[in-house]
């Protein structure tokens, strides 16, 4: 009989992103989701409901992957060249499968768009970090002399955004040096 004892919330939610990730929300029954967690369907019933667990995969998500990656982006000092290098990292943990499907949080606002308000709040601030980030990139670039057009920087975080979904489909199709010089090309548009 699976028993929710041996694991805390916390190993729940971390062990739970991992199938989401893969199966996606809608993929995945609770049935599936109790035998994978080891758990029982009562507890998911009772105490911790798919949603909880899909939402708070969100938020390791965040909290594990995406913040320490963004944390590194924004500290950088290496203006454009630091946005090429975190696209190529990103290239990097897709095909060599640190990510075991794209980005969850793409996946998920392609999978759940507008269905759920806790889903669509945890996925707005992750875009709106994400973009603040590429702000943050772009003014640094932009004080280094790398562009010259500063009234641009938002127009030119939009389309950095645009280089993340696109990613989710391209790493299944490119190989790495196919999307390292998707990226170059990409990058070369902001001038």
């Amino acid at each position: 009989m699976a028993r929710v004892l041996n694991a805390s919330y916390n190993d729940l939610i971390e062990r739970a992103q991992q199938i989401f990730w893969i199966k996606g929300y809608k993929g995945l029954s609770v049935q599936e989701l109790s035998k994978y967690l080891e758990v029982s369907q009562s507890v998911l019933y009772n105490k911790y409901s798919k949603d909880m667990l899909f939402t708070g995969s969100l938020d390791y998500y965040t909290n594990t992957y995406s913040d320490p990656f963004l944390s590194q982006l924004r500290a950088s000092n290496k203006g454009l060249e630091s946005l090429k290098l975190f696209f190529y990292e990103l290239i990097d943990a897709l095909k060599n499968k640190t990510f075991p499907k794209s980005c969850l949080m793409v996946n998920t606002i392609v999978e759940l768009r507008n269905e759920n308000q806790e889903v669509v709040d945890r996925y707005d601030s992750y875009l709106e970090v994400l973009k603040d980030s590429y702000i943050v990139v772009l003014k640094k670039s932009y004080e280094l002399g790398q562009f010259k057009k500063k009234e641009c920087i938002d127009n030119y975080a939009d389309f950095l955004l645009g280089i993340i979904f696109s990613m989710s489909i391209l790493y299944k199709l490119n190989d790495v040096p196919e999307l390292r010089k998707y990226i170059d090309e990409q990058l070369s548009f902001i001038i």
